[in-house]
């Protein structure tokens, strides 16, 4: 191959349609994460691809792009035939997000402590402001993975950030599940959420990595005390870990 072509390979760019399909797939996987996340599709539900598409005037192609990104990031999975429903979690995927969490969220606390950001701050401030007003899951769900995530992208670790951009969506799904357990937001629900990322902002802000990443600990631990009991083995509970 000559250089000539070479380059011309390598400036070579996707036809226009292409790159509107591409584009529209990213779009309606955006949309379906968002209603997933907050609870527009129950746990167990199954998702049709013929009536998605007609609800958001596209054909079956992106929707079907779309949900095969989505089970990749857990917010769906497929059957043996094919067909798609939201995945109602199992002891097993609490525990497995739980024990992530233990180790993304006090290192993150612990990373944004010793970089101090006043517009993070106050961006923080605002969520915990907002969570004390909101009167639905799906929002008290939003902000909270809103809350963490402000807090992983303050310390600056691209891999660190790689990591929860993978756990993200289904600590989302894991929040909303968990408060629809709960049957409805409630003043206490709002307010022992607010007040749980009040007390962590606090440390975080204090400067102290130990102080900060204990009480990241600790918030997550408090997240699994308020999940019922799920039916089946679970190794948080059976283990003792907190």
């Amino acid at each position: 191959m000559t250089r000539r072509s070479t380059t011309v390979l390598a400036g070579t760019r996707p036809p226009p349609a292409r790159v509107e399909r591409t584009q529209l797939s990213q779009s309606v996987c955006s949309r379906l994460a968002r209603a997933i996340v907050a609870g527009e599709f129950k746990p167990g539900q199954k998702i049709s691809e013929p009536s998605l598409a007609t609800m958001l005037g596209v054909s079956r192609a992106p929707i079907r792009e779309a949900l095969i990104e989505l089970e990749l990031r857990g917010l769906v999975e497929f059957d043996a035939t094919g067909r798609t429903r939201v995945p109602v979690l199992t002891p097993r995927d609490v525990d497995e997000i739980y024990a992530v969490r233990l180790m993304i969220d006090p290192m993150a606390a612990s990373l944004a402590a010793v970089r101090p950001h006043r517009g993070s701050f106050a961006a923080l401030e605002r969520i915990i402001t907002a969570t004390r007003s909101a009167r639905t899951l799906a929002a008290v769900s939003r902000l909270d993975a809103e809350f963490h995530d402000r807090i992983v992208r303050m310390t600056g670790n691209r891999r660190l950030l790689l990591c929860w951009s993978v756990l993200r969506d289904q600590v989302g799904l894991w929040i909303a599940q968990m408060q629809l357990r709960h049957k409805a937001v409630t003043r206490s629900t709002r307010q022992e959420t607010a007040d749980a990322h009040q007390q962590l902002l606090d440390a975080i802000r204090s400067g102290d990595r130990k102080k900060a990443a204990a009480e990241a600990h600790q918030h997550v631990a408090d997240w699994i005390k308020l999940l019922p009991q799920l039916p089946g083995p679970s190794a948080t509970t059976s283990s003792g870990a907190s």
